[in-house]
């Protein structure tokens, strides 16, 4: 049990830091593209179903999906029940039961509904593509666990803010003239 505790949590590292690495919107490479955050002023906060170890770790996701909708309208966005634009929280934890310990990846990400010709079956289908998305590691005991991953869900929110804010002040800047 403990080797395979150690072979996930090393996964969930190696996951966090390659998407973190791979995180850089696409407007910070100087690439002009139409699927980054230029124009969104609303998005739906849902979360991806979650790990048992979770629970264990007194993680909920109602909860969080709540606090950072709120987040968000606070700083300007506002929520909505479309499903054009959504903000998804993922959470995958692992517990220690040796240790108590629990760690959890923490994921947000924005994604925008798209349609596109698909070549191989010859009509249009709809999707989401990524425009922001970055994640954080938690470990911490289980009873304060909660508390951990409530902070690191109110940082990749203000991370998504902040980028939203900064491409939307060059279309707003483009808008006014300036």
């Amino acid at each position: 049990m403990h080797r395979s505790f150690t072979n996930l949590a090393g996964a969930l590292a190696l996951s966090a830091a390659g998407l973190l690495a791979a995180a850089v919107p696409a407007s910070a490479q100087s690439i002009s593209s139409d699927m980054d955050l230029r124009g969104m002023n609303a998005l739906r906060v849902t979360a991806s179903p979650m790990t048992v170890d979770s629970l264990d770790c007194s993680i909920e996701s109602a909860a969080m999906v709540r606090e950072l909708r709120q987040q968000l309208v606070s700083e300007g966005m506002k929520a909505t029940d479309s499903d054009a634009a959504l903000a998804v929280v993922t959470v995958l934890s692992a517990r220690d039961p040796n240790s108590d310990t629990c760690n959890s990846t923490l994921m947000l990400g924005a994604y925008k509904k798209a349609s596109f010709f698909d070549k191989d079956v010859g009509w249009i289908r709809t999707g989401y593509v990524v425009v922001w998305q970055s994640a954080v590691l938690v470990s911490s005991p289980s009873e304060s666990h909660a508390v951990q991953v409530r902070d690191g869900l109110g940082k990749l929110g203000d991370a998504l803010m902040s980028d939203w804010r900064n491409a939307n002040r060059a279309v707003n800047a483009a808008s006014t003239g300036q």
